[in-house]
């Protein structure tokens, strides 16, 4: 829960899952069934060569490598089997993280006509667990068959020791004796002995994977200073800079706001808009000669909406009490989330699926924006709040964004709107990482050198 998003930007929604339904309880199989499996498999195949060795002079060193060769084989066969088990939670992980993506994207897919071609990956990773899992069944047949069969081999061998080694005198009942103390002794143990190292090494890599997630660390932020200079400043960043696997992606950034202040911040996709915005909230590992900011609400591009009543989703807990109705219901007009237009037919009481499956994008950022309106700090961070807004929902939005200024707070916004950009007071241009103009929106909305930009916004 506390690991940022550019920590785990290496590990789909799957892997991360599957660690949780998978390698959690393959990880308790030690307890659950390794550890007895080892106590009624490792005592009887020590026990037994004591005991032919006490009561008929069988050599330990032979009945022992016995069981070494059996212990090695079995081991190999586990080991084999294992590598299919890893495979499996691989391909689990990697299956549903296909499956998460698809859910989540499942409308824009429709749109883009891509589902198919999405589905087809899906099937495809399928199809390779169902090979896996071939193969993973098939080589455990080959070991009960081969773990069912040493017995009789087994037997053999301790027999022709008595006939063709043993100087003593060897009766029939000896013999009933010998073959009833190494079928009772033996069989259970050899027959688990190959799913006991198979448990064992199926353990030891759930281990690994959880151990390897659990001790993911933050890289942490370096500043070196958090004092402001300027009293009147809200925001203060001086020199922050971004590098991300040797790659610089903020470079020089120096941004101030002060209170009442609504700014844009513009550029071209992949301009480090959003990453300058996850930076200013600490999401990143930036490094900075002067940093300080006031409290700060932030609404993201990736809305967190769960599967409860709209009362719940705003209240930001389940089964919430209708005391602050009110408050909520003022705070969704502000936001433009209107209960007819949008044809929310139970109010408050209707209930929302998993991560907002049944509203729209627009209705998932209008509710996200709402609950960032219900306690908003001194510096609302909007990040592409007018995507998925029509043009007269937007001017709207814009009137509230301007009240929530006059207050004498500010609003740091990113956007890709034209029209929203003479209503703001400020402009902040962003390309490739560089801040190429900091200052009117009226001075940047008639430079010529913007032109082909401000184009591509219309």
């Amino acid at each position: 829960m506390h690991l940022k998003p550019l920590t785990l930007q290496k590990r789909s929604v799957g892997e991360v899952v599957s660690l949780y339904a998978t390698d959690v309880p393959s990880a308790t199989v030690w307890l659950e069934q390794s550890l007895p499996y080892g106590l009624t498999t490792i005592i009887p195949l020590v026990l037994t060569p004591v005991f032919l060795h006490h009561f008929y002079d069988l050599s330990l060193s032979f009945s022992l490598s016995l069981v070494l060769a059996l212990v090695i084989l079995n081991s190999i066969m586990a080991y084999r089997q294992s590598i299919f088990f890893f495979r499996f939670k691989i391909l689990a992980a990697d299956r549903m993280g296909l499956v998460n993506e698809w859910i989540q994207n499942i409308r824009g897919l429709k749109i883009l006509n891509w589902i198919e071609g999405f589905e087809n990956k899906i099937i495809k990773k399928r199809r390779e667990e169902t090979v896996n899992r071939i193969h993973m069944l098939t080589n455990g047949q080959v070991m009960n068959t081969i773990s069912s069969s040493i017995m009789f081999v087994l037997n053999l061998a301790m027999l022709g020791f008595f006939i063709w080694f043993y100087d003593k005198s060897f009766s029939k009942a000896d013999i009933i004796s010998l073959l009833w103390v190494t079928t009772v002794f033996l069989s259970r143990p050899l027959r688990q002995l190959p799913w006991f190292f198979t448990f064992v090494f199926d353990a030891w890599t759930s281990f690994k994977r959880l151990a390897d997630f659990l001790n993911l660390e933050n890289q942490a932020e370096v500043v070196k200073s958090c004092a402001r200079t300027n009293e009147s400043h809200i925001l203060e960043i001086k020199n922050l800079n971004l590098q991300i696997a040797g790659r610089e992606l903020l470079k020089n950034i120096n941004v101030d706001i002060s209170g009442g202040e609504m700014i844009a911040l513009i550029g071209p996709v992949g301009s480090g808009k959003s990453l300058l915005v996850k930076s200013i909230i600490n999401e990143t590992p930036y490094t900075a000669d002067v940093f300080y900011k006031e409290k700060t609400s932030y609404l993201s591009q990736e809305h967190f909406i769960m599967s409860a009543s709209l009362r719940d989703n705003m209240n930001f807990y389940y089964q919430s009490p209708p005391e602050y109705d009110e408050k909520i219901m003022q705070h969704l007009s502000q936001a433009q989330f209107n209960f007819e237009l949008d044809r929310v037919e139970n109010g408050l009481e209707t209930v929302i699926g998993e991560r907002g499956l049944n509203l729209s994008g627009g209705q998932k950022q209008r509710v996200s924006l709402a609950r960032q309106l219900m306690e908003p700090n001194q510096l609302l961070i909007l990040d592409d709040p007018l995507s998925a807004v029509d043009i007269s929902t937007e001017k709207k939005m814009i009137d509230e964004f301007t009240k929530f200024k006059d207050r004498g707070c500010s609003v740091l916004l990113t956007t890709q709107r034209f029209t929203a950009l003479p209503h703001c007071s400020r402009i902040i241009f962003l390309n490739n990482g560089v801040i190429e103009y900091d200052g009117p929106s009226s001075s940047f909305l008639m430079n010529p050198n913007y032109d082909s930009f401000l184009r591509g916004l219309v």
